[in-house]
């Protein structure tokens, strides 16, 4: 491993091989019902559970326990920015996944959101 001269904190925080969404055993879909397609529920390997961004509480969170969340990258009430301001607010931190077609410059936006959102690990998930 090639280490550079910059101090630690101004380093990009090393992020585990992504999981695939397919073995998260609890899924929360926010507004995102088209990820079903992408999903694999079965009683004893993933639950699935499907909501909108204005039922969200800190409750349902602790409720649910989802080990991923999937959410559009934008809609037109809200953006993944805002979701996961949100999600951190009322104490997730975990995986979010912003449902999206394929972007030509995805680390950009993974970037961006992962500045934001600090405690949330982003990933894309690109459809279509």
């Amino acid at each position: 491993m090639i280490q550079g001269k910059l101090p630690q904190e101004d380093c990009t925080k090393l992020v585990p091989a992504p999981r695939s969404i397919k073995d998260a055993g609890t899924v929360l879909l926010i507004d995102a019902a088209e990820a079903l397609s992408l999903m694999t529920p079965r009683r004893d390997r993933q639950s699935i559970i499907l909501t909108q961004m204005r039922m969200l509480n800190s409750g349902m969170l602790q409720n649910i326990a989802p080990e991923a969340i999937v959410a559009p990258l934008i809609t037109a009430d809200y953006d993944i920015v805002d979701l996961g301001i949100l999600l951190e607010d009322l104490g997730y931190a975990g995986d979010l996944y912003a449902l999206t077609r394929p972007l030509p410059r995805a680390e950009l936006v993974i970037r961006e959101v992962g500045a934001a959102c600090p405690r949330l690990t982003v990933r894309l998930l690109e459809i279509g």
